[in-house]
């Protein structure tokens, strides 16, 4: 059971972009090629992803209406299907605003990850939920998800919406992007684990803008916000892992910024893509 308090940013984590002609969405997509040259800062699909470019945009306020919380596998499944199409609801103007459609996830959420047989194959990480960008699809097994789930659905729902957060990099380009980068730099190597990291922070602070937006409203109570943080202050690198998540400290710093992007807890601001930029950190500290 998580016992940590809370942890809160302790530096601003996105830099202003840099100037650079930037393709639309639709034209980054058609037009991009795999191609690794260049700084991460800089690549259409990555650090200049049109995405990330303009500050103070955002994502919808929803009334979630999630079935009862149960740890039951059945039960589980629906309250995880519940709140993907939640999410869904939060992020389709905001795609919709840079010219993407979004589709939503698939979801399979099965009594036993040895039953798992999708794109990606079975788990061989030892993470209790993962994507697929493969096929689309929040994997999320009962019995790997229930020494989570077992503290309550607040926990729970953070690692659903972390990996939803991985199925926005997939809607936005960013997905095939790293991938790309990655596969040329080894994904096991220095470059290679600091991508991950990248991909991993963002889409906890992606986590962080459903919240920021949503928490207080429906079923999303202020309570389930806070469970999302103390789970994500301990979602870091384990021992004898590869460094390719990011230490707790990060990660509990990038949800909080995605949540409130601000170092001033009475500043009145609002989630934003253009804070959720960890491909143009101007602290490395940040991305450890």
């Amino acid at each position: 059971m998580p016992t940590q308090p809370p942890i809160l940013p302790s530096v601003t984590p996105t830099s202003a972009p840099i100037p650079t002609a930037v393709p639309t969405p639709t034209a980054a997509r058609t037009a991009w090629s795999p191609r690794v040259s260049g700084p991460v800062s800089r690549d259409p699909l990555l650090g200049a992803n049109p995405v990330h470019l303009q500050p103070g945009y955002g994502i919808r306020a929803v009334n979630c209406r999630l079935p009862g919380w149960r740890l039951q596998a059945a039960a589980a499944k629906a309250y995880y299907s519940a709140a993907i199409a939640c999410h869904d609801r939060a992020w389709r103007a905001t795609l919709a605003h840079f010219g993407l459609t979004l589709a939503g996830p698939r979801l399979w959420a099965g009594a036993q990850g040895n039953q798992y047989a999708g794109g990606c194959g079975r788990n061989s990480t030892g993470r209790e939920a993962f994507y697929c960008s493969a096929d689309q699809t929040i994997v999320m097994p009962f019995d790997s998800m229930r020494s989570i789930a077992r503290y309550g659905e607040g926990y729970a729902l953070a690692v659903l919406s972390h990996e939803y957060g991985h199925h926005l990099q997939q809607q936005i380009g960013v997905m095939a992007a790293y991938h790309a980068r990655a596969q040329a730099v080894g994904f096991s190597s220095q470059a290679g684990q600091l991508l991950s990291r990248q991909l991993e922070l963002q889409a906890w602070c992606f986590s962080g803008m459903f919240y920021g937006m949503n928490a207080g409203r429906g079923s999303i109570t202020r309570s389930l916000s806070q469970q999302a943080l103390e789970n994500n202050s301990h979602a870091g690198d384990r021992p004898g892992e590869l460094r390719q998540h990011g230490t707790n400290r990060n990660i509990a710093s990038w949800f909080t910024w995605g949540r409130h992007p601000s170092v001033k807890s009475s500043a009145r601001v609002a989630p934003s893509v253009y804070e959720c930029n960890p491909w143009a950190a101007r602290d490395a500290s940040s991305l450890q």
